[in-house]
């Protein structure tokens, strides 16, 4: 450091003295300046949080940080406690690489939280960059179990009896692609993987490649300018060159292992979004696009972000990107995760649950969701996941309405083997069904001869001649027993707190960069919500902490009433 620093001319003569004396002459001017920065910002979030947070656990954690190479074989110059404290300062303030190396390099109070003197020298955006990789593939939820769990230890907010669920969205980091955009661009993904996995196979196979059929011409028509004969002959053409290019590499015995995934992106969009009729040989002949009820439902529609998709809650909420389901109490965000767009509300909360008993060795009482929750199958689940500790509530889905007497309608025995009509017949024949979760109980055309309920039964009050089908799911009792807490007060009551998580989302969505993924790729983008979510609780814990000790007071709702009149 020394050797950069410049000694003007006129100081030439006590040059031997500054040499000497300078470092710490410097180390106490940096001592001196936060000291008075220090006085005047006491309140600071950063420095409440220096005071407050122990970085132990996360230090210990990253101590084999230290020994990893650079980029081209240097040593880690910049310390790993210096590197953490960098990363939680940008998911604080939701700022990209290159802003955090910006405001590290200008701003005092960074600087002097992530320890930095003012006259070191700061880490850049590549350097972040390396740590921060490192963190997402070796501790992707460390901050976020660590924070949380010294937050346990000094706030009790009823984790351990109430939790509220909820999903959102998070957009991609990446923009929709037309089907012949994905298909050449796909392609490309896949030559690149082979050029850099076995460069002598892809010179072997490069001159048996059509690259104007793959790639299309430089100065060809954009896609929404073509008629549609035109838009289906291009389609064509690059049906049969993507095709061409993959059996080339399906004909090769030692096919890289790299090539396995951009492979399968390439066949699942051919087979989402085509029916493609081919010749003996396996040559595509012609092609035609599918309907929409029968695309596929996690169809790829970016080959720059292929497991991102779409998130659809209805005609005007459709966003690309991921579904990311989170469950909470009142004030803290108890576990978090993101999944691709096109999953299911439901279908992540039974590993919620699991999370937070392998991570945190804990279960609430009760889980609170919406409606989309209420069936019994999710009711199972939840049961499964907690061994029977967690109680699912959700406002029951209501049976769909049908012409005839639904499931709901006909007793099963208490062995499983029976069942009883509306008319109080019998039925004793049963199958498990083709899905595996009911049986189907099905009566015959005499046993229903004669029945004065035919026409709610069965549609139409003549005499038999078909079977009548009854499918009994095997979550029939998780869902009789939603409908039955559904009745009771506490129910009421619960159901009042439901709408208490949607400012937990807002705070996460509109203050914590939970909204616009900085990320491409599921297992960044979970990295990404786990943090936004660390850094709301953070947060959030310093409002408490304030409240509790008098140092803040929570608003008061505003309310409107009668102005007092003016006195005389």
């Amino acid at each position: 450091m020394l050797s950069k620093v410049i000694i003007p001319e006129i100081l030439q003569p006590v040059a031997p003295i500054l040499s000497q004396y300078l470092q710490p002459l410097l180390l106490w001017l940096s001592q001196l300046v936060y000291q008075q920065l220090l006085a005047r910002q006491g309140q600071h979030p950063l420095v409440c949080l220096a005071g407050l947070l122990d970085f132990g656990p996360l230090e210990l954690a990253c101590a084999d940080y230290q020994a990893a190479p650079g980029r081209r074989g240097h040593p880690v110059v910049h310390q790993v406690r210096r590197l953490l404290r960098a990363m939680l300062v940008k998911y604080w303030y939701d700022l990209s690489l290159r802003q955090l190396e910006e405001r590290l390099r200008c701003d005092m109070l960074f600087r002097w939280f992530v320890g930095y003197g003012l006259y070191e020298e700061t880490p850049d955006h590549t350097t972040l960059q390396r740590f921060e990789a490192y963190l997402y593939r070796t501790h992707p939820r460390l901050f976020f179990d660590t924070v949380l769990n010294q937050i346990d230890a000094s706030v009790e907010d009823g984790h351990d009896r109430v939790q509220l669920g909820d999903t959102f969205a998070l957009r991609a980091n990446a923009a929709l692609e037309s089907l012949i955009q994905r298909l050449r661009h796909g392609a490309y993904n896949l030559l690149v993987s082979l050029q850099q996995a076995d460069p002598d196979l892809y010179a072997a196979l490069h001159p048996q490649l059509d690259e104007a059929a793959l790639f299309g011409l430089k100065q060809e028509k954009r896609d929404f300018l073509l008629s549609r004969e035109e838009w289906y002959a291009r389609l064509l053409l690059t049906v049969q060159a993507v095709s061409a290019c993959l059996a080339l590499l399906a004909a090769e015995a030692t096919c890289p292992a790299a090539l396995t995934q951009p492979m399968a992106h390439l066949h699942k969009i051919l087979a989402d979004e085509l029916a493609i009729d081919r010749d003996e040989a396996g040559r595509p002949l012609a092609v035609t696009l599918l309907s929409k009820k029968k695309r596929g439902k996690m169809r790829l529609c970016s080959a720059t972000d292929p497991e991102a998709t779409i998130r659809n809650h209805g005609p005007n909420k459709q966003d690309f990107g991921y579904n990311v389901s989170l469950a909470a109490t009142l004030d803290f965000v108890r576990e978090i995760r993101a999944d691709t767009g096109s999953t299911s509300d439901v279908t992540p909360i039974p590993a919620l649950l699991t999370a937070q008993a392998e991570h945190h060795d804990c279960l609430p009482d009760k889980l609170i969701y919406d409606q989309v929750a209420g069936t019994g199958k999710t009711a199972h689940e939840v049961a499964e996941a907690s061994e029977g500790h967690t109680l699912l509530v959700a406002k029951p889905m209501p049976p769909k309405e049908k012409k005839t007497f639904g499931p709901e309608r006909f007793t099963r025995s208490s062995d499983g083997h029976a069942l009883t009509c509306p008319d109080g017949r019998l039925i004793t024949r049963h199958y498990r069904s083709g899905s595996g979760d009911g049986w189907i109980f099905r009566a015959l055309a005499p046993q229903c001869r004669g029945c004065p309920l035919l026409l709610p039964c069965r549609g139409s009050d003549r005499p038999p001649t078909t079977k009548r089908d009854i499918f009994i799911s095997d979550y029939r009792p998780d869902y009789d027993r939603l409908v039955a807490y559904s009745q009771t007060a506490d129910f009421k009551l619960d159901m009042k707190l439901r709408p208490q998580v949607e400012r937990i989302v807002a705070g996460l969505v509109l203050h914590n960069g939970a909204r616009r993924a900085r990320f491409r790729g599921l297992e960044k983008v979970d990295f990404q919500v786990k943090m936004a979510a660390m850094a709301y609780n953070a947060k959030h814990w310093l409002v408490l902490l304030a409240e509790k000790e008098g140092r803040r007071k929570r608003p008061v709702r505003r309310r409107w009433g009668l102005p007092a009149p003016s006195q005389a």
